[in-house]
């Protein structure tokens, strides 16, 4: 296997020159054991992005002449972590791409598009740690091509008003190669982002302060779920008889259609996640508490009606599956040693008809707003 280290130069006055020896111990670093060469392209006359698309087009002539299986494509400002070609090559796809944060903020430039090639840039939680596929993009910080790819002709393009990448990005897709992004390789962006400020876990800072898991009408979160978009019983007084409303989305703040046994976000991706009588109604409570330990950072707190107080399970309730009680939670709870928990009856309104639970994550508790 023969890899070409692909850096674009733009003209002679390119800001990026300050970073190259960085750039490419960090590339040689993570190619060891590999064979590669690496070409930095001549600098271009052309400004801006057709500088841009002149300088990569010029990388992929170089590695079609020297007959490279592949072309790590690896901008001049970006620092790649030592395992970065290992998992990008393991991908086994035609294109892999790893990400980085944008220069002025901390989310990430990553995404998909549509078959007009009209780009929606997904949040931070959708990325991070997880591998995208389909008709996905990531920029071109850190993008490992495959030589079938430039040999079908690809080339990068020029057209005013569209990122050179989401093109090149689009064409490959529209060709029938297969792509990926791998959210876990996570490149220094220079200035701004370099790689040593990136410990073990300070890219998995919580990205939302509250999670609404069941949100219903009454969404309270900064994302909130629920299974249920159109009219439920679950909702209902009398479960027997559904006089409920769809939910109007408009009005909820970034909804998410999922079931709360399966939250589509990554571990640690909010400061707190809530969730009001919702548990009652699962088939498996036990997987849904585990999933707000998982995604949650600092803080939980579940309410259910409490079946030592009234018989929430009864005729008029057939969506309640459970009447649980503090001591069943205390129990089941003990499986999460890392977390402080309260289990008590809430006396609020007078009498016990509410269980509330509230855990809180030991090493983490700093990142909770005690205002959450």
């Amino acid at each position: 296997m023969k890899v070409l280290v692909g850096v674009p130069s733009l003209r002679d006055n390119d800001r990026f020159r300050v970073f190259r020896d960085d750039v490419l111990s960090r590339v040689e670093a993570a190619l060891a054991g590999v064979d590669f060469e690496v070409f930095v392209s001549p600098s271009s006359s052309k400004p801006g992005i057709e500088g841009i698309v002149e300088a990569q087009n010029k990388l992929i002539l170089r590695a079609l002449e020297g007959g490279f299986d592949f072309l790590w494509l690896v901008q001049g400002d970006v620092e790649v972590p030592a395992d970065a070609f290992k998992k990008l090559y393991a991908l086994d796809v035609d294109v892999a791409q790893g990400v980085v944060l944008r220069h002025d903020s901390d989310e990430l430039i990553a995404g998909f598009m549509d078959e007009k090639a009209k780009v929606w840039y997904l949040p931070r939680c959708a990325v991070e740690d997880q591998i995208l596929s389909g008709w996905v993009f990531a920029g071109l910080s850190c993008t490992l091509i495959r030589h079938r790819v430039l040999e079908a002709g690809l080339r990068f393009r020029f057209v005013k008003g569209v990122g050179e990448d989401v093109l090149f990005m689009f064409d490959v897709q529209r060709a029938g190669f297969e792509v990926k992004v791998d959210g876990r390789v996570l490149c220094g962006h220079l200035p701004e982002w370099p790689l040593s400020t990136f410990s073990a876990d300070s890219f998995l800072k919580p990205v939302f302060k509250l999670l609404d898991v069941g949100c219903g009408h009454r969404p309270r979160g900064d994302v909130n779920v629920d299974l249920f978009v159109e009219a439920t019983a679950h909702r209902c007084a009398d479960q027997r008889v559904n006089t409920d409303v769809r939910l109007d989305l408009r009005r909820i703040r970034n909804f998410v259609r999922a079931d709360g046994c399966f939250l589509p976000f990554r571990d640690r991706s909010v400061e707190k996640a809530y969730s009001w009588h919702l548990i009652e109604h699962l088939v498996d409570p036990e997987a849904f508490l585990f999933e707000l330990t998982r995604v949650s950072a600092g803080k939980i707190e579940v309410r259910c009606p409490n079946g030592e107080f009234l018989k929430w399970r009864s005729e008029t309730k057939p969506l309640h599956l459970h009447n649980f009680s503090a001591a069943w939670f205390k129990e089941r709870l003990k499986a999460y040693p890392d977390w402080d928990w309260s289990i008590r009856w809430d006396y609020s309104q007078g009498e016990p008809w509410e269980i509330l639970v509230e855990g809180y994550r030991k090493e983490l508790q700093s990142l909770v707003d005690d205002k959450i």
